[in-house]
């Protein structure tokens, strides 16, 4: 089948090859339900420098008027395909499609309620060509509470790197024992063949999919790290990620599957999975905080020991910003979660940066 701009026209193992002309990057975004905001995210994408050679929207079953706003788009956008899902499959599922469809040698995965900023491919473009042993390149971040838009705050908390740099296994082996999460996924450009080699998107790992793959590929074959915001992440309690971090049990399940499959990868440290679980509950105890008002069963089902559910109780009983800060505290000395110098490195890097000259 041929390629044409209609959402319904592309099968799911439509390969569309065009030999006269190179594909160098692709886009993929899952889309489900965000037809009022998917049209922001492919401009945002098209506007970059370099443009995307394609951009490919995979609809996941929407039931809004997702496919007929990417309809229009697709005839103001050239570069965009549309892969419409017959019924929601979930967002691995989605991301998987997109990457078999894909042309690129490099790839990245959008969202369609997140925003590019300007420069971020022509900083992770260029940095893959200074360094090709590297298997992807990622940037910073700004992630926004929606409820809140004036929240934003830089990501990831621990920047790996103060100047672009590329990192090999051994130097993102080191990077785990003082943070996580400083991949992040929206801001990555990836060698598509690496993803492919890898096996794709795990589904059983659900909204850490990404997360964990890319950290995999990054300990086999390192990656760079360009330290300029990239993407703003729009963070609801509806979206992805914030519900399923909100399913406590859901949230354990994707846990437990990641540590086993990091203990059977010899790319992982043999240390790193016990640290990994104390910065998931970590994780999850901060999504229960962030809630009005805050999740006392989820907290008390996370806190470890009898003087930890006095405290949490009391935080719980108090709620407000100080109960909050009480239980964070806790949280904090209970996990250790990261290391509390590197993130005082990177705040007093971020001032500096801001700083007028």
């Amino acid at each position: 089948m041929s390629a044409t701009n209609s959402p319904q026209a592309e099968s799911p193992t439509d390969v569309v090859e065009n030999p006269s002309r190179a594909v160098r990057l692709s886009v993929v975004i899952p889309n489900y339900n965000h037809g009022s905001l998917v049209g922001d995210a492919i401009r945002a994408f098209a506007q970059q420098e370099p443009a995307p050679d394609e951009i490919i929207v995979v609809d996941d079953g929407s039931t809004d008027d997702s496919l007929a706003r990417l309809a229009a788009l697709a005839s103001e956008f050239p570069t965009l395909r549309v892969l419409a899902q017959e019924k929601n499959q979930g967002t691995v599922a989605a991301l998987n499609r997109g990457l078999q469809a894909a042309r690129g040698i490099f790839i990245n995965f959008g969202a369609a309620d997140d925003l590019t900023h300007p420069g971020l491919f022509k900083a992770t473009l260029s940095a893959l060509e200074r360094h090709p042993e590297a298997v992807l390149a990622c940037t910073e971040g700004l992630a926004v509470d929606v409820t809140r838009p004036d929240s934003a705050q830089p990501r990831p908390p621990i920047v790996p790197a103060y100047e672009e740099a590329y990192l090999g296994p051994g130097e993102v082996a080191g990077l785990l024992r003082y943070a996580d999460n400083w991949l992040l996924a929206g801001t990555a450009v990836v060698r598509r063949a690496a993803i492919i080699d890898a096996g794709g998107f795990d589904p059983v790992l659900r909204s850490f999919a990404d997360g964990l793959l890319f950290k995999q590929l990054a300990l086999r074959h390192g990656f760079c790290f360009v330290p300029t915001v990239g993407m703003t992440w729009k963070i609801s309690p509806s979206g992805y990620s914030r519900s399923e971090a909100a399913d406590l049990s859901r949230s354990f399940e994707v846990m437990n599957q990641s540590i086993a499959r990091m203990k059977a990868d010899p790319a992982f440290p043999t240390w790193y999975p016990e640290v990994f679980e104390r910065r998931w509950r970590f994780a999850l105890a901060r999504v229960a905080l962030s809630a009005r008002p805050m999740r006392k069963a989820t907290l008390l089902q996370l806190v470890r020991g009898p003087v930890g559910r006095i405290v949490l109780n009391a935080a719980a009983a108090l709620d407000g910003a100080v109960g909050r800060i009480i239980a964070l505290a806790w949280f904090v000395l209970q996990e250790r979660p990261m290391s509390l110098l590197a993130l005082v490195r990177t705040a007093w890097f971020r001032r500096a940066r801001h700083a007028p000259r």
